[in-house]
């Protein structure tokens, strides 16, 4: 159970969560000062059962993406979604090959289904011949915005977003499987987000909409 406890001195002032099995001091990390002992309790973190379902059935494909912490996050971030699986190609680690999945996972990979393909277009192909519709994340000149998707007409087919790797983007055999290639609208000087960042926006958008 965390506490929530302040730095009693008034130059500094730090307030934090003080996790007991790391912090067993009463003194603050940044300054040394004592800590306020009327430290407030975390509350009840439960989130509520919410009504809404995804509308469609949803699974996504990660082909090459090279950073451990990504695919960990896009984990936690499919399962909160209601995604039913998650593709893992090329170069993409697994938790079954990298323990840093799983830590940035937080046990979302035993409750997610997933499966390892060392070639994402063999794979797209076979997809797509079981029916699925492949929809691809990435700027080109030929994407839409993503806004635009409101799920109309509906469309009782299985789903499969793509997003690629981090610096070389989709594989553009991968894109030329795709029905669509969506966009998220970058409005500062970047022009694209975290792979795992545009993936949780994506995800939820194509889930629920």
């Amino acid at each position: 159970m965390f506490r929530f406890v302040q730095c009693t001195n008034p130059e500094c002032g730090l307030r934090f969560p003080l996790d007991p099995e790391v912090h067993h001091g009463a003194f603050c990390p940044r300054c040394g000062a004592h800590l306020d002992q009327n430290a407030e309790i975390q509350g009840d973190l439960d989130c509520p059962s919410l009504e809404m379902r995804p509308v469609r059935q949803l699974s996504g494909l990660l082909d090459n993406i090279r950073s451990v912490y990504n695919v960990g996050a896009i984990f936690r971030t499919a399962d909160g979604v209601g995604l039913k699986h998650l593709f893992l190609c090329g170069l993409t680690p697994t938790p079954a090959d990298n323990t840093a999945v799983s830590k940035t996972a937080l046990g979302a990979e035993l409750a997610l289904p997933w499966s390892q393909h060392l070639n994402s277009l063999t794979l797209a192909v076979r997809l797509r011949e079981e029916g699925y519709s492949l929809i691809g994340l990435e700027c080109t000149s030929k994407a839409i915005p993503i806004y635009r998707f409101r799920g109309e007409p509906p469309d009782d087919r299985p789903m499969v977003l793509i997003v690629g790797n981090e610096r070389a983007g989709v594989d553009p055999g991968l894109l030329d499987q795709c029905e669509v290639v969506f966009a998220l609208p970058m409005m500062g000087e970047k022009e694209s987000l975290n792979v795992a960042v545009a993936f949780g926006v994506a995800a939820y958008w194509l889930a629920y909409n």
